[in-house]
């Protein structure tokens, strides 16, 4: 089963998020601001990390500089109903794929299946075994 976090300090949108994904298979953990999901990050193992990039005390570039030192090798989905050019530039620099909300659930899940298989790919090569 895939691990799911999501980061987001809006309510209705992990409420949301977190119905939907376990409906279609997954395992989800939320929490709703930046440095608590460090922690998280920390101390459990995830497949894939869904984050709002725009929230209130650390934001998403912040979060996801820290994230990369706790969990590198974790991909990181961006959450975002505004960012501007200089920082979608950053994110992708940092390896984040950036959706917009309102996210359609189709294009989400799409977005997280691909990133498990490219992190399957990476870690396949790196170990010089054939992916899966």
């Amino acid at each position: 089963m895939i691990k799911v976090l999501i980061i987001d300090d809006d309510t209705n949108l992990l409420n949301f998020l977190t119905e939907e994904l376990t409906d279609a298979g997954y395992s989800v953990k939320t929490i709703d601001n930046g440095a608590d999901a460090i922690v998280m990050a920390a101390e459990q193992t995830f497949d894939v990390i869904l984050l709002d990039m725009l929230m209130p005390g650390l934001d998403g570039i912040q979060v996801v500089r820290v994230l990369r030192k706790v969990s590198p090798k974790v991909p990181i989905i961006g959450l975002t109903g505004y960012v501007g050019r200089g920082y979608m530039s950053q994110a992708m620099d940092l390896g984040v794929t950036i959706l917009t909300k309102p996210v359609v659930f189709s294009e989400l899940t799409k977005e997280i299946e691909d990133a498990i298989k490219n992190k399957q790919k990476t870690e396949a090569v790196s170990s010089g075994k054939p992916a899966q």
